[in-house]
């Protein structure tokens, strides 16, 4: 087709009276011009196509993957390849025909072959992170990777086309990298370290979006919002942003709460200290008041015969520790079967005996569970009087004031 043209452009010339000369390299130049002309033509014909036909077929299917294809351009950077190809197709010939000084022309198609492949798998790739993100709602981010796929796929773009501009091996081109290395490294530390521990995040699940993490170090203590190359935001409770490099995640402590929410449950670890001079034997007076006492009768008359027992070898504190243990295991809200469950003493300190609960609740729900735990101790701080049991509490301004004006009383008295 090409030739065809020519020769008939020869004969034309000719028909003018064109040297032999001018003749050629006119038509070089005409040929070169036409070939710019029917590529451009090509472009706008692709366009018309894409916009009347393919975008009517892109909407009528049921997946929605085409359709963000369409909307972050891929196919428009498709159409952009038609009349490179066909300028790359022709000028070669038409350069070496007719001695054109146009070489460069050909390097500068090459590097745009480059670029426009470069923005296609950008684009493919975030086409993919945002179908992935829809797709897996539970956190799952993949943000990372996509950034660290990116940079891989620019870098070998880069030495692609600095091979083609400068006509340079692309070994010579990887060994400067190589020599250069140290100071890339230097330059480049957050985003190789975060490339590298973004994989690790990803692939071994540590950190998601939507998990509840605390790092003290970073004082983040909140909700993870975005995973990215070099860095995670975390919105914390106070509605504060923290931001901490990427691969902080993988060399520092870090403390997920994602497992305690998908379990269900939540741990209760309180203790109440108890006044150790509080703590007596069991007498028939304490077990006749007990009796005495609404909130005791059911548990008392339930367990009669151990803390009959009970009365004649523990003390009140035991006895309120069993009630508590009773309590408790009736409680509709704290997991009995799977999770441990203990009401236990603690090493006595200069603060009294210590008396941990250590149980579950059914609920992993933070308000939920502050709910539970707080009425679980409203009902323990208030039964300690019935067990002739006094709750530990530092003398206070008023205790201070209160014995003073008991003094000045009996003194006024006597």
């Amino acid at each position: 087709m090409i030739h065809w043209y020519e020769e008939l452009l020869r004969e034309w010339l000719a028909y003018l009276s064109f040297s032999e000369a001018s003749i050629n390299k006119g038509v070089g130049w005409i040929c070169l011009l036409s070939l710019v002309i029917v590529s451009v033509l090509s472009y706008y014909a692709s366009w018309i196509i894409l916009k009347t036909f393919v975008l009517k077929l892109i909407r009528k299917t049921t997946t929605d993957i085409d359709d963000e294809l369409y909307d972050r351009k891929v196919f428009h950077k498709l159409v952009l390849l038609i009349p490179v190809v066909i300028i790359d197709s022709g000028i070669s010939s038409i350069i070496e025909t007719h001695s054109l000084p146009l070489l460069f022309v050909t390097r500068f198609i090459g590097t745009f072959y480059v670029i426009i492949f470069i923005g296609i798998i950008h684009t493919v790739l975030n086409v993919w992170n945002i179908v992935y993100s829809r797709k897996y709602t539970a956190g799952r981010s993949i943000n990372s990777l996509i950034q660290a796929a990116k940079i891989v796929v620019t870098i070998i773009g880069m030495i692609i086309i600095i091979s083609i501009l400068f006509e340079v091996d692309t070994k010579a081109i990887l060994t400067a990298i190589g020599t250069a290395s140290a100071v890339m490294m230097l330059v480049f530390k957050d985003t190789i370290l975060g490339f590298v521990s973004s994989i690790q995040l990803a692939t071994n699940k540590m950190v998601l979006l939507g998990d509840w993490i605390e790092m003290s170090q970073y004082k983040a203590d909140g909700i993870v919002v975005d995973i990215s190359l070099v860095a995670v935001k975390v919105r914390n409770w106070d509605n504060t942003m923290t931001t901490i490099p990427t691969y902080a995640l993988t060399t520092n402590s870090v403390t997920n709460w994602r497992s305690m929410s998908e379990s269900g449950r939540r741990r209760i670890k309180r203790s109440v200290f108890m006044d150790m001079t509080s703590v007596k034997f069991v007498d028939k007076e304490l077990m006749d008041k007990l009796r005495k006492v609404h909130n005791l009768v059911d548990y008392l008359n339930i367990n009669e015969k151990e803390l009959e027992e009970y009365s004649h070898h523990h003390t009140n504190l035991g006895i309120f520790r069993a009630y508590i243990v009773h309590y408790l295991k009736n409680h509709p809200q704290i997991d009995h079967a799977s999770s441990t469950f203990l009401v236990r003493q603690l090493q006595p300190t200069d603060m009294g005996i210590p008396l941990e609960i250590y149980v579950f609740t059914n609920t992993s729900v933070w308000v939920d569970y502050e709910g539970i735990q707080a009425d679980i101790f409203d009902h323990v701080l208030a039964s300690v009087e019935y067990f002739d049991l006094h709750v530990y509490q530092r003398p206070s301004w008023n205790d201070y004031r209160t014995k003073e004006l008991f003094s000045m009383k009996k003194e006024s008295a006597e």
